[in-house]
């Protein structure tokens, strides 16, 4: 695990709620959208979410941010955001698999011992898909430390 800053430009943002049960689907169908002609996708999809409730069944909020090329136009679906950042973050990748749920745990606990507090009740989600598997960078904002970074 390691303390990391996130900074992203240009970013095509949408809230969608959805079952836990329909998450995958949410990642595939954010990974297979289509830009217009110049516009398009130039990092990984990032998924913002509550870490309290996300694994649990039932409907929750999800909070999508694809990073582009160049600014965008909002319409129906999306609204464009020219930057986002997250000043301080516990972060660590793991295969989106059965390890996934319990390295948020592991994760949580690290911040714990380490003496860290989180800020807020907030997990960011950056999915890395590599040949052909879904692989993911979770991200839980911390209060920021002075040494860090």
């Amino acid at each position: 695990m390691k303390l990391i800053r996130i900074d992203i430009s240009n970013i095509a943002y949408t809230e969608k709620k959805v079952a836990m049960d329909s998450f995958l689907d949410l990642i595939e169908g954010c990974e297979k959208l289509l830009f217009e002609t110049g516009v398009y996708k130039n990092g990984p999809t990032t998924i913002e979410t509550c870490l309290s409730t996300f694994g649990k069944p039932g409907e929750a909020l999800f909070k999508v941010y694809i990073p582009t090329n160049i600014p965008i136009e909002g319409n129906d679906e999306f609204q464009y955001l020219e930057h986002f950042t997250i000043k301080q973050c516990v972060s660590d990748v793991t295969p989106f698999d059965e390890h996934f749920l319990p390295k948020i745990e592991e994760m949580k606990q690290y911040i714990q011992d380490e003496g860290l507090e989180m800020q807020g009740d907030t997990v960011f989600l950056s999915i890395l898909p590599i040949f052909g598997q879904h692989f993911v960078e979770i991200n839980i904002p911390i209060k920021e430390i002075s040494d860090a970074i």
